[in-house]
């Protein structure tokens, strides 16, 4: 029996390791109560003509977002608040730990959090963490009105509050909404035919952050 218990206690104590590492980044998202920040959106979208856009972005805690800019600005909802979405309702999901990966020459563990809502728009979210300085370096969101959306995050000044410095998303063209206030140029570009949809992509560089103020 003892060598038994010798062999099992380590399974035991790997199966607590993604609930207790999801955990510590829940509390380290409590530490931003707000923050105001500048944002630099450059988006590149297939079939759609659109100049990069400065924007002040406001967040409260736990998951409200105010952004004020001059142009249009195009953000994947599904990306940009869903980390502060999933971070404030830790009950919500189930946590599993799917591996380690290499994300920049960085080793990642891997989190899959499965909603308890099966009838819900989010269908699944995985995050690579950098555990040792307990940093989301990429997600990847499932959900049903926006397709997959793929995100990387950098991190410069602030990650120690873990705000990004930089933040670069992957999504689906197919399934993306696009702002009402583009879509008659959208109507008059050529529409893509093949079943192989191209990828949008939409960078943004933050500066001048204020936390807590």
């Amino acid at each position: 029996m003892k060598y038994l218990l010798l062999i099992l206690l380590p399974f035991l104590a790997g199966a607590q390791q993604p609930e207790a590492l999801f955990g510590q980044l829940v509390q380290k998202f409590k530490k931003v109560n707000h923050y105001e920040v500048v944002a630099q959106i450059k988006p590149n979208i297939p079939m759609i003509r659109i100049l990069p856009v400065k924007a002040k972005i406001q967040f409260q805690y736990p998951n409200t977002y105010k952004i004020q800019s001059a142009g249009i600005s195009i953000l994947p909802k599904n990306g940009f608040s869903e980390l502060p979405q999933l971070f404030s309702k830790p009950n919500q999901f189930t946590v599993i730990g799917s591996g380690q990966e290499s994300v920049n020459g960085v080793n990642t563990t891997v989190l899959t959090l499965l909603p308890l809502d099966n009838e819900g728009d989010l269908v699944l979210a995985k995050i690579w963490v950098d555990t040792a300085n307990l940093l989301v370096l990429k997600s990847l969101i499932t959900s049903r009105t926006n397709g997959s959306i793929t995100s990387s995050f950098q991190y410069d000044t602030e990650k120690s509050w873990g705000l990004p410095s930089q933040m670069t998303f992957l999504m689906d063209v197919k399934k993306f909404k696009i702002p009402k206030g583009l879509a008659t140029d959208i109507n008059r570009t050529t529409k893509v035919t093949d079943d192989k949809q191209p990828k949008g992509k939409i960078e943004i560089v933050f500066s001048k952050y204020k936390v807590n103020e």
